[in-house]
């Protein structure tokens, strides 16, 4: 028998039967056993009857038992399932492989010569640090301080070679490349001035100029080896950092990375405002977006964390942002390099307690989503329900480092004007606040239960839904499995296509209520926000695409619930205030009720200013100011009317419809989300003991304020004639987008 026989033995085959190899094999009779052949069966078995045995011994009067092929293969694969299955799910995939013997030999002789090594390299590395220190301690005050010095001015000879080789590198990669040759070429070479490239210099350049060139040369290789000394300094110091201040070294090394991009912004802006032409203008700041979007996605890719949900929001502000920083960020929303399977496993087994085979049947090695702080895997519990895990992938401290960094650049872009007249350092302390949170998954499990019952209480349980979860801890979340696809994916597919997205069946026949198609999911989704904002005061605060999921029924289902937001009683009843004076379009009473209840503070605190930037902070309609490019240097509003403090209390509010209108836009699509909310703004101020505005006054209104822009706008005067200056720029962009199925707005529903 071989060796698979030895492990699954099989019975032996029905008497009398050989098997059609051995038949072939001894000429198609068995001569010695004096048979003769009857017939064939399809199983490969052929059978045989024996006529007369004369003189055969006891051995040879045994059955011959000898394994098809086929067979035996067939029982080895009845016993041990295929590798394609062990790939795809599976408790074998997750036992670690059993290495041989040899092999765990040479890993062991390997894993000690190393630790020879280490040990060594530890006692040479301490015994040249404690002669350094008892050198330190012999010298006096004056030495210790010019140590000290030479130490620091060392240290920033490193750094400065390090920024320019950032800057030159982010600037011109390819003439930093080259330098790079040149430096390893120059430090390669012997010191001195006789080699035969300085006598041929020499001979061929005349005069002081060929002097110079040939000290220059000759002090080469020695300036060549201090710059690549003073570089790997830098990397030591680097190492150091890391090992005992890695937020520190993160936030360096962002540091590095950005100033260029800054910088090169600040030339651009100087530079091209000379410019007069407005179409040469637009050119070149294309051309500047494209390399700025280029730089910036490279730092999202290599540094990740926050800075990947910093894309998320400006891959969805499709009108907000210049489209080459668009089509870059909207690929950084759901597919964030994955954590290793090992560190999944260790940070399972910790939070649930025992090995997984003790709680999963099976679970999906590779994740399914990544995002910023948790990605999810597929999986089966041992009483066969199907989960989705949501495992923590990210550090709390370093996630809290990078909104510190980018708080730190906002700040010096403001410093630096930059910023456009945009309070963005608001917007990094408005994270702050809520961040924590997201690093405790119970209370994540919490929030889905409390959400759950205050859609089902809405009326909207059969057309949204939450995940319901099985259980959690506070890195590991366990939830009912939702198959469908989610909204980003359609998104994803539509823009391969240079289309608008098709609404499933299902789906529309779901949300039928709230409209045809589209239109009925977005205004489940306002129905939604509403509730949780106004009524509720506790809402999601991340709406983006990749967190919805469409159900095979038809419903929503809302995922990542790690990031909300509370509201207070004053915020809240300030929010549906605005909510029905904006669905009216009352201009006077929203300035009014943000001049003394609003945070937010202008240069110019004007009635239209204020209400313009009402609709676009607070409302999905497409307006002229909420579509206007922040990036825009030169055609900016904020230029002109600063905001000089934004509103920290209601910035996740204002992200929340910027997410939801850059939804719109890419479903081609016109709806106002304050007019969907004011039957819930009215009934949450009812509740509340607030008596509403009212309905005949704010219609009256409403016709009033329509007729009255209307005749300003047709005469050219006061807040009409402002109005068709910001159409007559609106309409340049407008003509050349509409051919892509961009709708751009009449600014006639903003004054």
């Amino acid at each position: 028998m071989d060796a698979d026989d030895a492990i699954a033995p099989l019975p032996p085959p029905p008497c009398g039967l050989v098997p059609r190899e051995r038949r072939a094999r001894d000429g198609g009779t068995r001569a010695s056993d004096g048979g003769e052949t009857v017939g064939r069966r399809s199983d490969g078995w052929t059978p045989t009857t024996t006529t007369a045995t004369v003189n055969v011994d006891a051995e040879a009067a045994k059955p011959v038992v000898v394994v098809h092929r086929r067979a035996r293969r067939a029982h080895r694969s009845a016993r041990t399932p295929s590798r394609r299955s062990w790939k795809r799910f599976g408790l074998a995939r997750l036992r670690p492989r059993r290495a041989n013997r040899r092999l765990r030999k040479g890993l062991a002789t390997t894993r000690e010569r190393g630790t020879a090594l280490a040990i060594s390299g530890a006692a040479v590395i301490g015994k040249s640090l404690e002669e350094a220190i008892e050198a330190f301690n012999k010298v006096g005050f004056v030495g210790k301080l010019r140590f000290g010095l030479r130490a620091v001015g060392g240290a920033a000879k490193a750094f400065g070679v390090a920024a320019a080789s950032a800057t030159l590198r982010c600037w011109a990669p390819k003439v930093h490349g080259a330098l790079t040759v040149m430096l390893v070429a120059c430090a390669s070479t012997k010191r001195g001035g006789d080699g035969a490239l300085v006598r041929f210099v020499e001979g061929k350049v005349p005069g002081k100029l060929g002097r110079a060139c040939v000290r220059a040369m000759a002090a080469a290789p020695k300036s060549a080896r201090g710059t690549l000394r003073r570089w790997a300094t830098w990397q030591a110091i680097r190492l150091g950092m890391r090992l005992t201040a890695r937020r520190q070294q993160r936030k360096v090394d962002y540091s590095m990375r950005v100033a260029p991009v800054i910088a090169s912004y600040m030339i651009a802006k100087r530079r091209i405002g000379r410019i007069k032409e407005v179409e040469r203008r637009d050119v070149e700041w294309e051309k500047q977006h494209h390399w700025g979007a280029a730089r910036m996605r490279d730092v999202i890719e290599d540094f990740g964390g926050f800075y990947r949900k910093v894309g998320q929001i400006a891959g969805t502000a499709k009108q907000m942002m210049p489209a080459p920083y668009i089509e870059c960020f909207s690929k950084t929303m759901d597919n964030n390099p994955p954590v290793s399977f090992r560190l999944v496993r260790r940070t399972l087994e910790e939070g649930l307690g025992g090995p997984l085979g003790l709680h999963f049947a099976e679970l999906s090695r590779k994740p399914v989503a990544t995002a910023s702080i948790a990605q999810v895997h597929f999986g089966r519990l041992l009483d066969g329900r199907e989960v989705a895990v949501k495992v923590q992938a990210t550090d709390a401290a370093m996630m809290i480092g990078d909104i510190e960094s980018m708080l730190s650049t906002t700040r010096a872009m403001r410093w630096l004007g930059l910023d456009e007249g945009l309070d963005f350092p608001t917007i990094f302390r408005a994270y702050l606040d809520v961040i924590e949170e997201e690093f405790d998954f119970t209370i994540e499990a919490s929030k889905m239960d409390e959400f759950r019952k205050v859609l089902d209480a809405a009326g909207l349980g059969d057309r949204l839904a939450v995940p319901q979860v099985i259980t959690a801890t506070r890195r590991v979340l366990i939830m009912r499995r939702v198959r469908g696809v989610k909204l980003l994916t359609l998104f994803n597919r539509a823009r391969a296509t240079n289309k608008i997205p098709r609404c499933p069946s299902p789906v529309a026949q779901c949300h039928a209520v709230g409209g045809f198609g589209w239109q009925g999911v977005f205004h489940s989704m306002f129905m939604a926000w509403g509730t949780m904002m106004l009524k509720h005061g506790h809402f999601h605060t991340d709406p983006h695409p990749g967190n919805f999921m469409v159900a095979h029924d038809g419903k929503l289902i809302l995922l990542d619930w790690g990031q909300t937001k509370r509201v207070s009683e004053v915020e809240r009843m300030h929010m549906c205030r605005l909510s029905l004076y904006m669905a009216n379009e009352d201009h006077t009473n929203i300035a009014k009720e943000i001049r003394s209840h609003g945070s937010v503070r202008l240069e110019r605190p004007t009635t239209e200013a204020l209400s313009a930037l009402s609709y676009a902070y607070f409302d999905t309609r497409p307006s002229p100011l909420a579509e206007m490019n922040v990036m825009d240097f030169k055609n900016s509003p904020f230029v002109q009317n600063k905001i000089l403090q934004n509103t920290q209390e209601g910035f996740f509010a204002i992200r929340s419809v910027f997410l939801l209108r850059g939804m719109l836009s890419t479903c081609a699509l016109r709806m106002s989300m304050v007019q969907a909310w004011e039957p819930i703004a009215r009934s949450a101020m009812i509740l509340n003991g607030e008596a509403p505005p009212s309905r005949f006054r704010l219609k009256t209104q409403f016709i009033i304020n329509r007729s009255l822009l209307g005749f300003q706008r047709r005469f050219n005067v006061g807040a009409g004639a402002r109005v068709n200056a910001v159409d007559e720029y609106m309409s340049t962009k407008r003509d050349k987008d509409e051919a892509n199925g961009t709708l751009w707005p009449n600014s006639s529903s903003l004054f």
